[in-house]
């Protein structure tokens, strides 16, 4: 009788701890669920998937320069009526002077174009004198990048130097929304000028394009460091 009443004493403890315990984790859940609001995540790009680099040399069938780039990117001759007017043009002798390196994978281009010193022209066709005719180029060069402070967080200069190439300039770093983020100019202050700028085929925004612009700014460098007239 003892043992019978001794299991039915065990049988209601064990019962109530196993209610005790439903009843304590149905109470933390219904108290963490009602202590913190919906928590809305970070927003976050897509991871940008980039082309792997393998060298190529342009010869200078577009523009008279030559220079090693990343075969990701398609050299395109440009027709000159096929160009946007500008206050600026080269004489029509050295046609074309007109290229685009195009990155099919990316959506991106960089508009390149080459002025001989000697040839430069306003618009209506009158020449520029030679002696003023590389101030003219870099003054058109910084209004067009400058034009793009608007949209620009900041426009960071970086000056190049490779004398041993007698390539002179300077590279325009955009940040923010800018349409083209990335611009550069660079001369032998003689008789060679040559401009460039970056642009992507989709509305600009400076976060989402930032590893995409990292990638073809390296690509630029290359593009600089093996450049020859």
């Amino acid at each position: 009788m003892d043992f019978i009443l001794f299991r039915r004493i065990m049988s209601n403890r064990v019962f109530s701890l196993f209610a005790l315990f439903l009843i304590i984790g149905g109470l933390q859940i219904f108290l963490a669920c009602q202590s913190e609001g919906p928590v809305a995540r970070p927003y976050a790009y897509a991871r940008a998937i980039l082309p792997r680099v393998r060298p190529a040399q342009y010869d200078g069938n577009c523009i008279p320069v030559t220079f090693e780039y990343n075969s990701a990117a398609i050299p395109v001759c440009v027709n000159q009526a096929d160009v946007a007017p500008n206050s600026l043009n080269s004489s029509a002798n050295d046609d074309p002077k007109w290229m685009n390196l195009t990155y099919p994978a990316l959506g991106a281009q960089w508009h390149l174009s080459y002025h001989p010193i000697e040839g430069v022209r306003y618009e209506d066709g009158r020449q520029v004198q030679r002696r003023d005719a590389l101030a003219v180029l870099m003054a058109e060069t910084q209004r067009m990048t400058f034009k793009h402070t608007l949209k620009a967080t900041a426009i960071e200069e970086e000056l190049i130097s490779k004398p041993e190439h007698k390539v002179y300039g300077t590279l325009y770093i955009v940040g923010g929304d800018a349409a083209s983020q990335t611009q550069f100019y660079v001369t032998d202050s003689v008789n060679h000028y040559l401009r460039g700028s970056l642009y992507f085929e989709v509305t600009p925004n400076g976060d989402s394009l930032e590893p995409y612009s990292a990638y073809l700014l390296k690509d630029l460098r290359g593009i600089l460091a093996t450049l020859r007239w």
